[in-house]
């Protein structure tokens, strides 16, 4: 019988990253006191013939039915456990039969005898060649979570006799955004709620105030990819954005402007996603590009269906075209955030595109300056003898921040 065994010595391809680490949950066997595991040697020696018994394929810790298939991550950490068993064969403690004949549930009054003690916090305390082993379950969570609040509040107050004139205000701003995304292997699935809902109150001439909303958003997005090659990704795009509250033109209340699902706008995307993976962890970028798009805007009020695009006694409208969307995330000199979104959706009889910046200067760890703008275009709706079929919108402003 001839066994030939051979080594791999690991280049600068086979280095391991934190985000190979993060999403392999083999590297338990780094951390754990040195164990000869039957499928490094699998990968490693070759047999002329039957050399006997071996363990079945359900008994041994194969890494290849735990793995994210083909991945340089697995390949380098057993090229590294089977260099340690050649040079240094004093360090291997166990093997993997000891492991795999350690049996946990075994009955309580049987415990001791085995030689293992189950603790409260579920920790199994194992004893082998007179060593002892702490052996923790814990169950991976695949699932990320993140939220962050804004409060902002301005007074401005104008005497009567002021010089160059103008009419007191009072104005609030609340903004919530909370994030769950879920990563496992080649599957991911983003989920993200924003909330943002202002208030202005101006001073009138007989003493009294007129509040009115000058921000008001509601918008769910949820994304589903599939790892296709390298960092693309098959992606389907679910969003859906309105408002809460209803505005109008006038203090009386008169020429109603929009309110909650008025409109409504919701678009489905398949496509693919490139979600690069950058060294520096304060950067990140998605870009989805969907050449099959369904585009729906829904109005509840009969009155103002028009204004956005709907045809006259009908409340729904929908079109299939193309879209495009990026949004990019980057936090400089510590203290300096930019996040950007664009979006471009066309049913190639009209355009709508969105572009919105955000920079967020960090004056503390719960105060921050921000300016925000949102350019819009969208030729679906009547034309605007000033900004043609542009709209615009620009918030500066002073927060206090609450992130969790």
């Amino acid at each position: 019988m001839a066994i030939l065994l051979s080594t791999v010595t690991a280049t600068a391809q086979d280095e391991i990253s934190d985000y190979d680490i993060s999403d392999n949950p083999l590297m338990f066997r780094l951390f754990l006191p040195m164990t000869l595991y039957n499928s490094v040697l699998d990968g490693s020696i070759l047999i002329e013939e039957d050399y006997g018994e071996r363990f079945s394929d359900g008994q041994l810790l194969n890494p290849g039915t735990l793995s994210s298939g083909g991945h340089e991550a697995d390949s380098t950490l057993n090229s590294a456990l089977l260099r340690l068993y050649l040079e240094h064969p004093e360090l291997v403690r166990h093997t993997e039969r000891e492991l795999m004949n350690v049996k946990p549930t075994i009955p309580e009054h049987g415990l001791e005898t085995a030689g293992i003690r189950i603790t409260n916090d579920r920790t199994v305390k194992l004893k082998l060649d007179g060593s002892d082993i702490t052996v923790r379950r814990v169950k991976p969570n695949f699932w990320k979570t993140f939220g962050n609040f804004q409060g902002k509040f301005t007074q401005t107050y104008f005497s009567e006799n002021w010089y160059k004139g103008g009419q007191s205000n009072m104005s609030v701003l609340a903004s919530t955004s909370m994030s769950a995304n879920y990563a496992r292997l080649g599957t991911t699935w983003d989920n993200k709620l924003e909330m943002r809902l202002g208030f202005i109150a101006t001073e009138q001439d007989d003493e009294s105030h007129y509040v009115r909303t000058n921000e008001d958003l509601l918008r769910i997005t949820s994304k589903f990819g599939l790892k296709a090659h390298n960092q693309w990704y098959y992606s389907a795009q679910l969003q859906g954005y309105t408002q809460f509250l209803p505005f109008y033109d006038s203090k009386e209340q008169q020429n109603l402007k929009s309110k909650f699902m008025s409109p409504f706008i919701g678009n489905l995307s398949l496509g693919m996603d490139y979600k690069p993976v950058f060294k520096k962890k304060d950067m990140s970028l998605s870009v989805q590009i969907s050449p099959l798009s369904y585009n729906c805007k829904y109005v509840s009020v009969d009155s103002i269906a028009t204004n956005y695009g709907i045809e006259k006694g009908r409340n729904y409208t929908y079109s299939m075209g193309s879209r495009f969307e990026a949004n990019f995330n980057i936090t400089f000199l510590k203290d300096f955030t930019l996040t950007s979104k664009a979006s471009f959706y066309t049913s190639f009889e009209s355009v709508e595109a969105n572009v919105e910046n955000t920079f967020d200067y960090r004056l503390s760890r719960y105060f921050s300056l921000q300016l925000f703008s949102h350019l819009r275009f969208d030729d679906s709706v009547k034309r605007d003898p000033d900004w043609n079929y542009c709209q615009y919108k620009e918030l500066l402003t002073f927060n206090f921040n609450y992130k969790w």
